[in-house]
Parts: structure tokens; sequence; C-alpha cells
């Protein structure tokens, strides 16, 4: 089951933004899972999220990088691809929307991964009104002005011949393109300037501009929170290396951490994230 998501023309640098037809007085957040081919520790604190999601009945919204990778069109029936779509498919089946925003790593999920998981797939940014207040959800990537070289990138690499070829390589051989360039994103992380990974104060009030009263996004890893004016912001961690997320409900919204057979707990909230200029 998927509540309907319809294209607008509003966009956020360069990003589409979709829109959430109907408001979900409650919600699940989280970004940056980064699932590896092996499924791993990962995986089962992914179905733990996907639990606490079935138990309460609560839409689950996934911010991109679901996945370490995902390039081909095929991968969604083998492996820990095909396992996750599966999870996802189970929320379904009991009534309970999810929602998968395209990443840095994963934007080559398409239709096929939509079918099998049966939640919707959103090539961008989705505009929600969630516990009563109107919400923007990013990825995060499109906020990080300052890293020129990635943007640069992200223009031919999301380019439809570039796609196109892409989704169709064999299975095999996308997962090893993409390790690849994940060994050399890494290095060039390492060793760059760690300050232009930031998002800059300009892209975040491009954002608040939309009209949204909350911005949620991910991608830089750094768990934080502020307020950029009178728009109030939350930055979800990696959540392979904690799994943290976010609960929204009409008393407010809140920092979770998931734990085995669907449990929640609360966390304590981070500080505001640097805003590079």
């Amino acid at each position: 089951m998927t509540a309907a998501v319809a294209p607008t023309a509003v966009t956020v640098l360069g990003t589409p933004v979709a829109q959430l037809a109907a408001p979900c007085a409650r919600a699940l957040l989280v970004s940056d899972l980064h699932i590896p081919a092996d499924g791993g520790d990962v995986l089962a604190a992914f179905g733990d999220a996907v639990a606490a999601a079935r138990a309460a009945r609560t839409p689950l919204f996934l911010l991109g990088d679901v996945f370490d990778s995902y390039v081909a069109r095929g991968q969604v029936r083998v492996g820990v691809w095909r396992d996750v779509a599966a999870l996802l498919a189970t929320l379904a089946a009991d009534g309970v929307p999810a929602h998968v925003l395209h990443g840095n790593r994963d934007f080559l999920l398409g239709p096929e991964f939509a079918a099998a998981s049966r939640a919707s797939v959103v090539a961008g940014g989705l505009r929600a009104r969630l516990g009563g207040v109107d919400t923007l959800l990013l990825h995060g990537d499109e906020l990080c002005q300052n890293d020129l070289p990635y943007q640069r990138a992200k223009r031919w690499l999301r380019h439809p011949l570039t796609r196109a070829l892409a989704r169709s390589l064999p299975v095999g051989l996308a997962v090893r393109v993409a390790a690849r360039a994940r060994r050399r994103s890494a290095m060039v992380i390492a060793a760059g300037d760690q300050a232009r990974f930031l998002p800059t104060a300009a892209a975040v009030d491009a954002a608040f501009a939309t009209g949204v009263a909350r911005l949620v996004f991910g991608h830089i890893h750094r768990f934080s929170s502020g307020w950029r004016g009178d728009g109030a912001y939350r930055v979800l961690p990696a959540f392979d290396a904690d799994p943290v997320g976010i609960a929204i409900d009409p008393a407010g919204w809140r920092a979770v951490r998931f734990h085995r057979g669907g449990r929640i707990e609360p966390v304590v909230d981070p500080g505001p994230c640097p805003l590079a200029e």
C-alpha cells in the first residue's frame, strides 16, 4: 500500500519536490542505512525499524542511501536488494505506507523496486504534512553546495543516458563498478576539506523558502538539530553507524533509537549542525 505522491513544479537547488497527498498524523523517518551486499547487522536493524512501523501502524520514510549501492534494475531480484524490498512489502501487506527517497548511492532505484517493495520511490524531495506540520524531506546532498566536484559529477551521473546505461548492466558488473566508485569516493572525502561537505546556510534557507516549517535531511552523517529563522531542522545520522531515526506525532517530533522486536526508545537531542557560508 502506498499513499499518493504527486509531482509539483517546486524545486530546491535543482532537486524536484513531490507532494504527499494525504497528511500523516504519525511518521517514522530514517536515512543513510547504507545496507551492504551481505546485509549483516544493518539489515537486522532495518528489520527493527520496519517492525516498529508495523506495530504502530505508522508510515515509514527512508530519506535516501538505503543501500550501499544500487545500480542495475536486476539487483532487486537477488540478494539483499530483494530482501529489503520484501521487508518493505510486508508493511504494504499490513496497510502501512512506505516512501523511499533517492540518495546519492541509490539514485538509480526505479519502478522495479517500487513494484517489488510496494513503496513509493521518490526521485527528489518530498513535502508532507507530518504530525500537523508542513515538512520538507530531502536526502541532503543538494544542500552541500560547496562540494563543487560532487555537484558537477551529479549532473552527468544523473543524465538520462548515463542512467539508462547503468541500469542495464549485468548485476555482477554493476556491483563491482559501484564498489570501486565507493572506494574512490571514500578516499576523496577523507582527503578533502571537511568544511566543503557541510550544508550551506544559503541552501538551507532555500529549502525553507518553499514555505515549510520543518526540514529533515541526512547525507552528511551528522546527527544534529536546530533552527534557521523560524524553521526547525533535524539532520539524521547514518543508520548503519547508529540505528536512530525520528518519530513524529501530533505532540511533536523526537529522536529515537530502534531495538529488536520493534521497540523504540528516546535519545538525547543533539546540538545544531554547523552551516557553511
